[in-house]
């Protein structure tokens, strides 16, 4: 017996922001934001162990420019490690409340790619799937990072053409990755 064949598209979503799923997002962000125990380790452990040797060298030998660089790199791998990632806002969630919140939102994603459409804004916005930086799931929401901050936010059960499944299948074979899930219930 042969499976079904997976859906191909287009996948189209017609819905409107609400609450819920921007609340999704700010989660999502913040914890994708927040620096993990073993990133933690890796930047430590060696920022660390390379601050004392250089500043030993230092010490030791005499002012030398490389070791200066290096104990200086060393020092901010360490700094970085003990910072825990940037938890202070830079506005990015703020922004998508203000904009998204109570607005239609459209989407299209075909062959051509990905086509975002929302309410108030004259020309729909369109990506190549080779400009799909990072693909992100959550348990409600899917997200498509097209630029360092910019985030196409597509709620799972708006998805038609296809289930949820059906479409991450597809983008990641499009985009050629993989979607890196976000548990946001413990968050």
């Amino acid at each position: 017996m042969s499976q079904p064949k997976p859906a191909s598209g287009p996948f189209t979503a017609d819905f409107t922001y609400a609450e819920a799923v921007l609340a999704d997002f700010e989660t999502l962000y913040a914890q994708k934001r927040e620096m993990t125990l073993p990133m933690r380790l890796a930047l430590g452990l060696p920022g660390a162990a390379g601050a004392v040797y250089f500043g030993w060298m230092l010490y030791r030998e005499g002012l030398q420019l490389t070791r200066v660089g290096y104990a200086l790199i060393c020092s901010v791998l360490l700094v970085l490690a003990l910072s825990g990632g940037s938890r202070r806002p830079d506005g990015s969630t703020e922004k998508y409340r203000r904009y998204y919140l109570g607005k239609q939102a459209q989407f299209r994603i075909d062959e051509e790619g990905v086509m975002f459409q929302l309410e108030g804004q004259q020309h729909p916005a369109r990506s190549k799937f080779k400009e799909i930086y990072a693909l992100y799931d959550t348990d409600r929401c899917f997200y498509f990072v097209i630029k360092g901050k910019a985030y196409y936010i597509l709620p799972k059960d708006s998805v038609a053409g296809g289930s949820p499944e059906e479409l991450a299948k597809y983008m990641e074979k499009k985009c050629m990755k993989r979607f890196v899930h976000y548990d946001l219930k413990g968050a």
